[in-house]
């Protein structure tokens, strides 16, 4: 074809100067060039995967391809051929990805993600690669993160790796209760362990150790001996101990168990006897922490809260006191927080740390903690609305983790823990007091009913001791109560005790020595000041001291 003729200038009759145009046809090329591969048109190479003929062209394949791109660009012998054979690899995979390269459209499931991952890795496509690795991070439950830790091993992805290891102690429980983790080798077991051992309970890990070796007896139990040496004994609640661990026939045939169960013993009752309780903020106090001594009946400061308040929470997890949310009263008005400090008990010089908020600013609610994790829930919100939602803080992880709701919004309740579930009791449902009791399975993230008590009660305190639950006082919408009730877990059912010597409601409890203990509180017309004691085994209360200011609306422990 003959070359047009220019007959045509207009040079030297315009002062216009000259235009530089940069336009974006390049989003041309792909369709044209994935038509063009279609219609058989410019492929000068073909990929076999098995039994799979892929058409392509080598320099589309070298542009997204390393692998591609080192074959077709130095002397390998696959330069100069118009077939190459790649060996070990799914082909619908390979087929996948070089559509990929004709289109930049790619679809990525929990099927062929796994294989997506390998190819992509092998051929050497780092966009597809980091497409799998975002996919797979948003994916993890507790079925699949054995899989995701074993391809982050596999294709050394730090990334996986730290969500793996995140999502293990975040969920440590619904993770080895499942039957995925059940099934995984021995020295998958003694891996998740060793990066655990030390960042969950000692009640978690042996959980752990038994549900695994349990699930395959006649295989397992072998290994017994390897694992338990990553179970703390000194560490496990004095429940676990003396309840299960004491008893269980697989551990009592362990080599040595018996030197191993009296040191642990004489550890557990060194660091498990409570000598004093600790109150802390309330309505009058605020901001002021005090200690009780339970020998000599005096009390002491400690070291003021950075942000005092009222209708808070307080937990303790191993010698590490928490102070959670509440309210504060500002220019006259109550406002909710969702602020967290802590205080190291065992630290020479006590001070107060600021650690994570938490998700949801909130008071009246309930707090407990169970296998080394604080969990809380309900409670009113900064709108002084009463909320269903629960949250639960992981120590290690300095974070507060989204869970599944209560069946009924409650405020003014009490929150348990006893046998690996929480029990929430009572309070206010935004009309009226209420009876009611759901217990929650943290290994199912699931609410349960179980038998309402016998009372209304909201502002009260519930506290466990020799596995049965009490609720102690609080008000059932007419009056001050100083009726006490108990829940034998066993049988699912409430049954009277003892009366309290006075009315309480917004008072404290907790258990030290093996008897309950109860601080402060309003009766019909007064701030209490006076510390009941309750003996589960005489069924009487006493009254053992009293407080140097009336205390409500406060938070207490023991230590």
């Amino acid at each position: 074809m003959a070359m047009a003729e220019t007959s045509f200038s207009l040079s030297g009759t315009s002062l216009v100067k000259e235009q530089t145009h940069n336009i974006d046809h390049a989003s041309d090329l792909l369709p044209f060039a994935n038509k063009s591969r279609q219609d058989g048109r410019f492929n000068d190479i073909i990929i076999r995967v098995g039994e799979k003929n892929i058409p392509a062209n080598k320099m589309v394949l070298s542009c997204y391809s390393k692998y591609f791109d080192t074959m077709f660009n130095t002397e390998m012998e696959e330069k100069h051929k118009d077939a190459v054979e790649v060996q070990a690899i799914d082909a619908e995979s390979v087929e996948k990805l070089v559509d990929f390269m004709y289109t930049g459209k790619i679809n990525i499931n929990t099927n062929n993600v796994c294989d997506l991952l390998a190819v992509s890795d092998f051929l050497q496509m780092l966009s597809v690669k980091k497409l799998c690795i975002e996919y797979l991070l948003t994916t993890i439950t507790q079925q699949n993160c054995f899989t995701i830790q074993a391809l982050a091993d596999r294709f050394t992805i730090p990334k996986l790796t730290k969500k793996f290891n995140n999502f293990v102690v975040e969920k440590y429980q619904q993770v080895v209760s499942d039957d995925h983790f059940k099934k995984i080798s021995k020295d998958d077991v003694i891996k998740l362990l060793q990066l655990t051992h030390d960042k969950v309970s000692s009640d978690l890990v042996y959980t752990g150790v038994m549900n695994w070796v349990k699930f395959d007896l006649a295989s397992n139990e072998g290994y017994l001996s390897d694992l338990f040496k990553f179970v703390d004994l000194s560490k496990l609640s004095p429940m676990m101990f003396k309840d299960v661990v004491s008893v269980e026939p697989l551990v009592r045939k362990l080599h040595g168990w018996g030197n191993l169960f009296v040191d642990a013993l004489v550890q557990q009752k060194m660091e498990t006897t409570e000598k004093s309780l600790i109150s802390l903020g309330g309505s009058e106090s605020l901001n002021k922490v005090t200690k009780f001594d339970l020998q000599t009946k005096q009390w002491s400061q400690l070291p003021d809260l950075p942000v005092g308040g009222q209708s808070a929470a307080a937990v303790v997890i191993d010698d590490v006191l928490y102070h959670l949310a509440g309210k504060l009263n500002t220019d006259g008005k109550n406002t909710a927080t969702d602020i967290v400090h802590r205080m190291k008990l065992k630290e020479k010089v006590l001070k107060w740390e600021k650690v994570a908020s938490m998700n949801v600013k909130k008071y009246v609610f309930g707090a407990a903690v169970l296998n080394g994790v604080i969990f809380v829930f309900g409670g009113g919100d900064e709108n002084n609305k009463r909320v269903s939602s629960g949250e639960s803080y992981v120590v290690p992880l300095n974070k507060w983790i989204q869970l599944k709701p209560m069946k009924i919004a409650r405020s003014g309740h009490c929150l348990v823990a006893h046998n690996d579930q929480l029990y929430s009791l009572g309070g206010h449902d935004g009309k009226q007091v209420i009876s009611s009791v759901e217990r929650y399975d943290p290994s199912s993230d699931e609410w349960k009913d179980v038998a309402s008590m016998q009372t209304p009660r909201r502002w009260f305190a519930a506290v466990v001791l020799n596995n049965a639950i009490y609720a102690i006082g609080g008000h059932d919408g007419k009056q001050a109560l100083k009726s006490v009730e108990k829940y034998n877990v066993d049988d699912d059912t409430w049954v009277y005790v003892e009366n309290m010597n006075m009315e309480r409601h917004a008072h404290a409890a907790c258990v030290a020595q093996n008897k309950i203990y109860v601080v402060g509180g309003l009766d019909s017309d007064k701030i209490g000041k006076s510390i009941e004691c309750y003996d589960d085994q005489t069924d009487k209360w006493s009254v053992v001291g009293e407080t140097e200011v009336g205390l409500f609306c406060h938070s207490m422990v023991a230590v």
